[in-house]
């Protein structure tokens, strides 16, 4: 997991520096949802995180980015992703096609390739592969799979 450097949250900049939400969310030019979920340390994206550090610059008067606020942001956290592996023909006795499933996090769908490589080199009998990211995660019975996780610190 991800290691946090100590480095105030943006509620803590808001304790010292105190900001209007919605105002600051319409400077920023992001929803007052995405400001709330950062508030709440809930990922958000990276592109408006940078936009709320440039809009609490400006109402503070500091120059600050992301070594001065922790803000989490989704590019911090890997992605589930569905990989299918199946064969092109129905098996031989009429059942239905064989297919087999594998479960990673990724990056992105190159980086899951990469992991499920292994995974697929054991079944050369189904020479067709799939991809699908589960952002949301994925209910397999009372089971739940998680969409994301935070990245593992290399």
């Amino acid at each position: 997991m991800i290691e946090r450097r100590k480095k105030p949250t943006l509620e803590q900049m808001r304790t010292l520096y105190p900001f209007d939400v919605p105002t600051l969310a319409r400077q920023a030019g992001v929803e007052t949802d995405t400001l709330y979920y950062a508030l709440l340390e809930r990922p958000i994206l990276r592109n408006d995180a940078e936009k709320i550090i440039m809009a609490l610059s400006q109402h503070t008067g500091l120059r600050l980015s992301f070594d001065h606020i922790d803000i989490i942001v989704w590019e911090e956290f890997l992605m589930l992703w569905l990989v299918r592996a199946y064969a092109d023909e129905p098996a031989p006795t009429g059942e239905a096609t064989e297919e087999k499933y594998h479960f990673v996090y990724a990056q992105d769908q190159q980086h899951a390739a990469t992991l499920a490589g292994e995974w697929l080199k054991q079944h050369p009998q189904l020479p067709h592969h799939s991809f699908t990211a589960c952002p949301e995660g994925f209910r397999i019975g009372d089971m739940f799979v998680p969409g994301r996780q935070p990245r593992s610190v290399e």
